[in-house]
């Protein structure tokens, strides 16, 4: 590959009717770690027309399984209007099914990406077959996969991502110490890593750098559990404090647990001018939410509530129904707190009520391939691609989500039990109370 005219495009394949948002961090990552790590001239952008792709040298597209259908799309059309084209696929999906990773990409890039791409990028520039740990490519015999790549610690090593979006987001640490059964991201991560307090802090310093004193920007924080370590957190409070920057920056979220969050913790996020804490209440029912592994009880749930609201910070929560094995009584029980907590203002109407999705990646997914709910063999990712809460999306009302749903066959695990036409008539019933 000629050195003076490599050229990166970069895509997130994504539903059109998906949440709305900011761009995903991992392309202002990648070109952060390539820039001070890779040696070699090199341009990367971020894309969205596809059009645009003929002028470039590699096609790096980043997916969740859920869009892996579009990721495949994307590949395809990149390889026939430019055959020469480098397609290298990294995200969640290639990381736990590489053997399902197709012809139209000649490279996937496993987990943490940073350093096996930038290998990769290293060796194809210089003309070398490429080989670097976490890597997935092509053989006769199927989808081989390297070494796993080990994680990049310590993680400040890895520099702050490059941004390209308004409000600016921020990832302070990488993974999550808990495993509840239906998140794939101690699976994606590896053990939980923090970035230190220092590196944080100046994170933010940068974003404040050449503003006047009356503007408050915003920032958005992506961490699974920017709370997780408290003492850290603690840190982070007190070095912002000392620069005076705590109240400077308006934080649009904040991810918690409600088993941490009790009246320190709320002081303490309060200090950092949060708009609203979030965190995932799940279900108003133990079994389901031991079920679910969330090793958290409704008691904890209430009580997080109850200190959020005492200390005036608002707290949005979300919800999943549709657990294998959930009863019709323990719906209602989830939507009848959820209610009692909106008209008491300890959360607001606009909470999603997510319908179980399996992801690869969880041990729910696993669980479902085990039974024969899910066949690897011949599956439709789109079956995965419509999102399980309209309230997160683009659709404008719950009957059309539900239409789209049907059209879509998605993924539904607990027919046996509560039929999922059933499960609409009881989250239309309750609709009409959360407008």
């Amino acid at each position: 590959m000629d050195v003076r005219k490599t050229r990166i495009a970069f895509v997130q394949a994504i539903n059109k009717y998906d949440i709305g948002g900011s761009r995903t961090l991992v392309f202002g990552y990648l070109k952060s770690y390539l820039l001070r790590y890779l040696g070699r001239p090199f341009e990367m952008d971020y894309i969205v027309s596809l059009k645009d792709v003929r002028n470039y040298d590699v096609l790096a597209v980043s997916s969740t399984s859920q869009d892996y259908s579009i990721a495949c799309r994307i590949a395809k059309w990149a390889k026939k209007v430019k055959p020469e084209i480098v397609t290298v696929l990294g995200g969640h999906h290639v990381t736990y099914l590489p053997q399902t990773m197709t012809k139209d990409f000649d490279y996937g890039v496993i987990g943490e990406g940073e350093q096996t791409f930038t290998e990769l990028m290293a060796n194809l520039i210089d003309g070398r077959n490429s080989n670097p740990d976490g890597l997935a490519v092509h053989t006769e015999v199927g989808v081989r996969v390297s070494a796993p790549r080990k994680t990049i610690e310590p993680v400040d090593l890895i520099p702050p991502p490059i941004q390209t979006e308004s409000p600016p987001s921020f990832m302070t640490s990488r993974g999550c110490p808990y495993r509840c059964k239906f998140c794939s991201s101690s699976a994606f991560w590896g053990n939980t890593r923090f970035f230190s307090a220092e590196y944080v802090v100046r994170e933010f310093e940068k974003l404040l750098e050449g503003t006047p004193e009356w503007w408050v920007p915003f920032a958005n924080i992506q961490d699974d559990l920017f709370v997780a370590d408290k003492k850290r957190f603690e840190k982070i409070v007190d070095l912002m404090k000392q620069k005076g920057i705590n109240k400077r920056i308006r934080f649009t979220f904040m991810a918690v647990r409600s088993n941490l969050v009790d009246q320190w913790l709320c002081s303490m996020i309060k200090e950092l001018n949060v708009g609203f804490i979030c965190f995932g209440v799940e279900s108003g029912t133990d079994r389901i939410l031991g079920l679910m592994g969330k090793g958290i009880t409704v008691e904890q749930n209430q009580r997080a509530l109850d200190n959020s609201y005492s200390a005036g910070l608002p707290c949005a929560g979300s919800f999943i129904v549709g657990w294998p094995s959930e009863t019709e009584e323990e719906v209602r029980e989830t939507y009848e707190f959820l209610l009692r907590n909106v008209r008491e203002n300890k959360l607001g109407a606009s909470a999603p009520i997510n319908i179980l999705t399996p992801m690869p990646g969880t041990p729910v997914w696993d669980t479902a391939v085990a039974s024969g709910d899910i066949n690897l063999a011949n599956f439709d990712w789109k079956r995965l691609g419509i999102f399980a809460s309209y309230r997160n999306s683009k659709v404008k009302t719950f009957e059309e989500w539900i239409n789209f749903r049907n059209r879509n066959n998605s993924i539904y695990l607990n027919e046996k039990t509560l039929p999922q036409q059933r499960l609409y008539q009881i989250m239309a019933e309750y609709e009409k109370f959360l407008q």
